[in-house]
């Protein structure tokens, strides 16, 4: 049970990060009812590339992560593919949580220490740092107090709103903004990079809690999402706020600041744990570098990116999510194909896909990057 609630929690907080506070100014831009069914969506469609990346680890002997699994898979050229997605995605995430976590310490200490907010960020960095040397035990420990405390806190700003949210905030539509909301929902259900950590939890005989970690972890938070963006937009309206917090003030009083600085702090570290783990045993398992400097590698450029000034996140996450769905998203799909084929038919479980709704999802990932792209930029 204690491993199973460790493993719970690291998927869980994984998923829920920094994407999550995009998600109410995107709905408020669509319309609650076109976030909320493109969340719905989503969600089923990342449970099932969830279930079936964790297929092809099961079915594959050798230790990878996905770059890895698409060499073996789907040859050098899908490597590449995949490779160039998977660190731009990864490092354009770890610098989103240094700029965004760095902010929330800003709005919790800064009537304490008078610095500039530069300050934070490094703050946060070091924090992340330190973490991610430890390694992932050490995380897990963290991550199964933070992901509860993650599911309080949206609890309670559900409950603290709940009577002043105004119906008619959620009964907004705009078609011109109708795929807005796809990218940031997509960014924000992703797990990929934490999968392979969930499955060394767990031995051979215990391949049905595997699948149900897999499929709890992603659909929790799905519904995380939908309270959140529920209360924020009824209260807020077309007056939401990019990252969320600080347009709550006026509604709910200045102690919601602090709690959602709080809660902001916790989702963004977290996910800042296991991504970063998860890219320092890319570096290990794909590329074969020596752990130190793999985790220097990790470490080493954000912290130069953050030098380059980058402000607007909502973009940022809106094209990194609908990039992530359409190169990782599509290639999971190929090399569990492959895998069924190939790899151990030993496994911990096996999904039986139609063809029609494996092509699907390629093709609902590769239109939606398009779409994305056409109406964001």
């Amino acid at each position: 049970m204690k491993q199973y609630l460790f493993a719970l929690a690291i998927l869980i907080s994984t998923i829920v990060g920094v994407g999550m506070f995009s998600l109410p100014y995107v709905g408020s831009r669509s319309g609650f009812g076109v976030a909320a069914i493109t969340l719905l969506f989503l969600a089923i469609i990342m449970v099932t590339v969830h279930l079936l990346y964790g297929e092809i680890i099961c079915r594959t002997k050798e230790k990878h992560r996905l770059v890895g699994y698409a060499d073996k898979y789907l040859g050098h050229w899908g490597k590449k593919i995949v490779s160039v997605s998977v660190i731009v995605g990864f490092y354009g995430s770890l610098l989103v949580y240094i700029i965004v976590g760095g902010n929330f310490l800003g709005i919790m200490f800064s009537t304490v220490i008078n610095v500039p907010l530069i300050f934070f960020n490094l703050m946060f960095f070091v924090i992340g740092a330190i973490a991610l040397y430890a390694g992932i035990k050490f995380v897990a420990r963290l991550d199964l107090l933070m992901g509860l405390l993650l599911i309080v806190i949206v609890l309670l700003f559900f409950f603290m709103g709940y009577s002043r949210i105004n119906p008619d905030n959620l009964k907004t539509l705009s078609w011109g903004n109708f795929f807005f909301p796809y990218g940031a929902a997509l960014y924000s259900l992703a797990g990929l990079s934490i999968i392979p950590e969930i499955k060394s939890f767990f031995k051979k005989e215990e391949n049905k809690k595997y699948k149900k970690i897999i499929i709890w972890g992603t659909l929790i938070p799905a519904v995380l999402y939908f309270i959140f963006i529920m209360t924020v937009i009824g209260l807020t309206g077309e007056k939401t706020t990019e990252e969320a917090i600080s347009g709550l003030s006026g509604m709910l009083g200045g102690r919601t600041i602090l709690m959602g600085a709080l809660f902001g702090f916790l989702a963004t570290i977290t996910s800042f744990f296991s991504i970063g783990i998860s890219l320092k045993e890319t570096y290990i398992c794909d590329y074969k570098i020596n752990k130190n400097f793999a985790w220097l590698l990790v470490c080493f450029v954000p912290l130069l990116l953050l030098g380059l000034g980058v402000y607007n996140f909502i973009t940022i996450i809106i094209l990194i999510g609908a990039l992530l769905g359409a190169i990782e998203g599509s290639a999971v799909v190929l090399i569990h194909r492959k895998a069924q084929k190939l790899g151990i038919q030993d496994t911990d479980y096996n999904l039986k896909i139609p063809n029609i709704f494996s092509y699907t999802i390629i093709v609902v990932f590769i239109v939606g990057f398009i779409l994305t792209v056409v109406f964001t930029i």
